[in-house]
């Protein structure tokens, strides 16, 4: 996987209840054949709720795929603030059926470890199949306040993608100061279910 990381010394020292706004100018850069709502830009880490979910549907990204994929990995990125120190490092990457309302059948779970500021990535060597509307989640139900803190960027995207929630009802977007935002989630899928036109040559359309 290609990977550009730029660092900045300069922070910015603006937090609220369940977020901090991160140092200035970091950014990476991933390959078309991820999938992922993020835009690149490290703007905010966040603990609010313990479930943190991704919302994906495919027919954002190339509507050939409305019958679903095979995912072979998934990436999640943290941050960690020695002023917010984490409890654990460790949490459930989980991949679920749903809808845009919400995760309602899980397909699979895997206990991973967070490292600060760089990809936590999950293999599946049995790929996991989904349809149009999938959830991934975060799931922090090992810590006792939402560690480890999920990146997101700071787009102030149109439609919501990524949720929070503690009782896994009411699933809220996250949406800090500069509006909707998205978690730094992305998906891998089998090379034989990406069409043509990838990701990369669509995302600018939206």
């Amino acid at each position: 996987m290609k990977l550009l990381i730029i660092a900045s010394m300069v922070f910015c020292a603006v937090s609220f209840a369940g977020g901090t706004e991160l140092p200035a100018g970091l950014f990476y850069e991933r390959t078309d054949d991820w999938l992922g709502y993020d835009d690149g830009s490290a703007i905010w880490s966040s603990w609010s709720g313990i479930y943190r979910g991704v919302w994906f549907n495919l027919d954002d990204f190339v509507p050939a795929w409305s019958a679903g994929l095979d995912i072979t990995e998934c990436e999640m990125w943290f941050f960690h603030d020695v002023e917010m120190p984490w409890d654990t490092s460790d949490f459930y990457c989980e991949i679920w059926r749903g809808t845009s309302d919400s995760p309602t059948y899980q397909l699979e779970q895997v206990l991973l470890t967070a490292v600060h500021y760089a990809p936590v990535i999950s293999v599946y060597t049995d790929p996991v199949h989904v349809e149009t509307n999938f959830w991934m989640l975060t799931n922090t139900e090992l810590s006792s306040g939402g560690w480890p803190s999920s990146i997101s960027d700071g787009a102030g995207s149109p439609v919501a993608h990524s949720f929070f929630t503690d009782d896994f009802q009411s699933w809220l977007p996250w949406n800090p100061s500069t509006g909707i935002s998205n978690y730094f989630v992305a998906v891998l899928p089998l090379p034989w279910s990406l069409d043509q036109m990838t990701w990369g040559a669509l995302k600018n359309v939206f």
